[in-house]
């Protein structure tokens, strides 16, 4: 049940209180928001009201009487009731509207509570980062880092450019811990077009790792923070963990997943988007051992190209006619919204799975949704897995696929040397399952 409420707070929430009414069963329930955001609503829980999670009711605001919408009850608590939109969500304009038509006071609580929020997490970052640096590492005692970059906009959420000045260049942002496994969430302060454009950069972060950790048994890369290494000259040996394993075995059990929907039941074939990358490639080859045909699609591809296995078929293509008809599709591309690209190719009723860095992008899926194509994001997830504070657009339960690899080279260092199937069977022994949610706005 915490999964499901932290899964239905998708956008950034108001802090608004206005009354509603709820239309369910024949009944009218007079209650007041607790919060509202683009996709969904948290209401005060009145007494004696029981509604069961994903039953659908109608939704009105007294004060706005031209709005009124449909909702799924996401979640029940004792005191207020989740709702998630169905099929819509709220505007800005929208939002601003009912934001307007709250009192002046609830207006300045919520706009003092944002800011507080951002000032004490830049706060916490600094703290973490200067005095309470050395006793939080040997509190911690990593056995892993996962080491990660961000863009300016996620920076500008942890610090401002006067605190990245007083900090060191690699900064703690998170604490990890997967069943007895400690880790920390390490960025560097360069940004990720610094690290693509500049080795030396990649060169410094690596170095300044080790340096800062030389105990730590693995040092997971995120993204294309491997392609980075590379481009550089380095090795990735251990202690760093390159992570395409870990993404592969997610990719796979979730394209298995993806087969087990009743409506893609009869699926033979599934499209690889960017199935000429170094992990797409890979995961074509993988994923021939559960469809008949895979069709790697990249721009790349100067002609087509049909490779038999012993398994299955990969066609290797950069014809977008080849997309006609296929419903299943793994998003590798460079950059999430570059699918929008493919639109008008891909049939309506088909499902991504995306495994983008950045990912799809709320406007590129809402284009997307317009012609009935779903976009799905792609995560693993282990019972015993926390991250806090979570990273942007992630579940703090929800494990990207590169760091699982190095959970699993923890405990079995052998995993990654042999078959990929091998490596596939100890992370599902191991208790790491891929699965699929709907994206995180922010």
């Amino acid at each position: 049940m915490i999964r499901m409420h932290g899964e239905y707070r998708r956008h950034l929430r108001s802090g608004i209180r206005l009354p509603v009414v709820l239309k369910y069963a024949n009944h009218t329930i007079k209650t007041n928001t607790l919060d509202v955001s683009a996709s969904g609503l948290r209401l005060k829980r009145p007494e004696g009201v029981y509604i069961r999670p994903g039953e659908v009711t109608d939704v009105d605001f007294p004060d706005k009487a031209t709005m009124n919408v449909a909702a799924t009850v996401a979640y029940i608590g004792k005191s207020h009731i989740g709702m998630q939109f169905c099929h819509r969500r709220f505007s800005e304009y929208e939002l601003r509207e009912l934001y307007d038509v709250a009192p002046s006071w609830q207006r300045l609580t919520a706009r003092s509570k944002r800011a507080l929020w951002r000032s004490s997490r830049r706060f916490a970052v600094l703290l973490t980062n200067t005095l309470l640096r050395s006793p939080i590492h040997a509190m911690a005692r990593p056995h892993f880092l996962f080491a990660v970059y961000g863009n300016q906009q996620q920076a500008g959420s942890y610090f401002t450019p006067g605190m990245a000045r007083r900090m060191p260049p690699n900064l703690v942002l998170g604490f990890i811990r997967n069943q007895d496994k400690r880790g920390l969430l390490v960025a560097s302060q360069f940004m990720e077009h610094e690290l693509e454009e500049d080795s030396e950069k990649v060169r410094f972060y690596l170095d300044q790792l080790q340096r800062d950790y030389p105990d730590v048994q693995r040092i997971a890369l995120v993204g294309r923070l491997p392609n980075f290494v590379m481009k550089a000259g380095i090795e990735i040996t251990e202690p760093l963990v390159e992570g395409s394993l870990g993404t592969r075995y997610m990719i796979w059990d979730v394209a298995r997943k993806m087969r087990e929907r009743p409506q893609y039941s009869q699926q033979t074939s599934i499209v690889v988007l960017g199935g000429a990358g170094r992990i797409g490639n890979a995961v074509c080859q993988d994923l021939t051992s559960l469809y008949d045909k895979v069709i790697g699609f990249d721009p790349r591809y100067e002609e087509d190209r049909e490779i038999v296995t012993d398994q299955g078929t990969i066609l290797q293509t950069s014809s977008p006619a080849h997309l006609k008809d296929e419903k299943l599709y793994i998003g590798l591309t460079h950059h999430g919204d570059a699918v929008l690209e493919l639109q008008q190719h891909i049939s309506p009723g088909s499902l991504i799975a995306d495994d983008t860095h950045p990912c799809i992008s709320l406007t590129a899926r809402e284009r997307l949704q317009q012609r009935q194509i779903a976009v799905e994001k792609v995560v693993l997830s282990h019972e015993e897995f926390l991250m806090w504070p979570r990273m942007p657009d992630w579940s703090n339960r929800d494990i990207p696929g590169c760091l699982v690899e190095a959970l699993v080279l923890l405990r079995q260092p052998g995993a990654g040397e042999g078959e990929f199937s091998a490596f596939c069977q100890e992370a599902e022994f191991l208790g790491f399952t891929g699965r699929m949610i709907s994206p995180l706005d922010e």
